[in-house]
């Protein structure tokens, strides 16, 4: 069916750098004015991003050595004394990884003997290995290691996730989210569910599947249960999907669109956890509209989202042009906001329809 090897690497990466920062967000969180620096933007990033990016990196690289990799973080300006905690955090995660959380399979196909993380050079090197620009030609690797890093440290939903793009469409993705139990948002948690959420995954024509993060580590390919989005016949019977932080997205509008379609749930939670929450039939539809209309979203905020949905069923598009998200342009997606629902492509039409009358109606 194709990339086999890609979903597996992926899975376990996701999987070891989900549990890290899940382990370690606690410490984070009371250890904040050490293990947290402000970027040029103003947003946060923890020792949890950096040491998550290392990892999913390195096994990116002692796997597939020749592609590409779009990773949101940079070691520009990092010191080394906080460097040295990121390698610090990656040693101690290794061996509670190795002995209480995963078989020797997966340690084995997450190590990279060229770039073995032993010094801080090492990681920073790793790090940056994820500084490409981006394009429409080739394997691009698109990795966000923890979206929705005001979430994480607030204790609260947060996402680690991984796409492969070729030739700029996304074909695999894969996001572990730590803190999601399934009870808390009107599902029901799987019998083998455990403290670190869950894992759901997809490939081009191969659908959507999610598993309990826990249950993948004994006989991992048992444990996949393939999930749709719901089929519903009104705007009205559907669950809007919107981010927490109130920066992200214009939620004054998405109110306003809500309210012409019937729309009357709403579950607010951050990061492309709310992409799963689709895919799972929880949810229906995801706004994000633009705050200022020159705002262009980052790739690594959607691409493995937009094959989780799409292989789910559901539909995920531009909020204004209804055409398919283009991921081949660069580090970001030269749109006007992102809308994704479970479809049918009727109901997606009247939301777009909706939603760009909202937004052109800014300039009258």
């Amino acid at each position: 069916m194709g990339y086999e090897k890609e979903l597996f690497v992926a899975t376990q990466a996701v999987l070891k750098a989900s549990f890290l920062t899940k382990r370690i967000q606690s410490k984070v969180i009371a250890h904040r004015d050490t293990s947290t620096i402000t970027k040029s933007d103003q947003s946060p990033v923890t020792i949890g991003d950096y040491a998550a990016q290392s990892i999913i990196i390195n096994a990116i690289k002692a796997n597939f050595p020749d592609d590409k990799i779009v990773g949101e973080e940079s070691s520009q300006g990092l010191e080394d004394v906080f460097v040295s905690e990121i390698l610090n955090e990656i040693r101690e995660n290794d061996q509670v990884f190795e002995s209480e959380f995963a078989g020797q399979q997966a340690s084995k196909v997450l190590t990279n003997e060229k770039f073995p993380l032993k010094t801080i050079q090492d990681v920073k090197t790793v790090i940056d290995f994820g500084d490409y620009e981006g394009g429409d030609k080739g394997r691009v690797w698109c990795l966000d290691p923890i979206d929705g890093t005001k979430g994480f440290l607030r204790g609260e939903q947060f996402a680690v996730c991984l796409a492969l793009i070729v030739d700029g469409t996304t074909q695999l993705g894969v996001i572990g989210c730590p803190n999601l139990s399934l009870n808390q948002y009107g599902g029901e948690d799987s019998p083998s569910y455990d403290r670190f959420g869950y894992v759901f995954r997809a490939a081009r024509r191969q659908g959507t599947w999610f598993a309990p993060a826990a249950a993948l580590t004994t006989e991992p390919e048992t444990h996949w249960t393939k999930i749709h989005a719901r089929k519903l016949s009104s705007t009205t019977e559907m669950v809007s999907l919107e981010g927490a932080e109130k920066s992200h997205s214009s939620h004054e509008e998405q109110s306003i669109i809500k309210n012409k379609l019937g729309i009357s749930k709403s579950l607010h939670l951050d990061s492309q956890v709310k992409y799963c929450m689709l895919a799972l039939g929880l949810g229906d539809v995801y706004l994000r509209l633009p705050i200022k209309m020159d705002y262009q979203e980052k790739i690594w905020d959607h691409a493995a989202g937009n094959v989780i949905v799409e292989e789910a069923g559901g539909v995920h598009t531009d909020s204004l042009e209804n055409v398919p998200l283009n991921f081949g342009q660069g580090r970001t997606l030269h749109t006007k906001g992102v809308i994704a629902s479970s479809g049918p492509q009727e109901l997606h039409d009247l939301i777009l329809r909706t939603s760009g009358k909202v937004l052109k109606s800014r300039n009258n």
